[in-house]
């Protein structure tokens, strides 16, 4: 007997776990940032003259809370549609 088989419900099961750890490692890859996800950093600089403090925008990523509570929900969803389709396939 084979201990692991790629059955429709082993794949979504796989694919809920990949998801769930993809999007959590996107999320502590970028920051873990508790906010939402921002697309543009803000650098504080100082006029080397005037001594005066601007703030100054340049392009980045940093992904916020959304993404991975997103990919948790998208995982649960396909964990409850892996344990749907194993009550679909009859017992053997």
């Amino acid at each position: 007997m084979v201990p692991f088989a790629w059955t429709l419900p082993n794949t979504l099961r796989a694919a809920a776990l990949a998801l769930l750890l993809g999007g959590f490692g996107v999320w502590l890859a970028t920051g873990a940032h508790l906010g939402f996800t921002q697309t543009s950093l803000v650098t504080i600089k100082r006029d080397e003259i005037t001594g005066i403090d601007y703030p100054e925008r340049r392009p980045g990523f940093v992904a916020g809370v959304e993404i991975p509570l997103g990919t948790a929900a998208a995982a649960i969803a396909l964990a409850l549609l892996s344990l749907a389709a194993d009550r679909r396939r009859p017992a053997a």
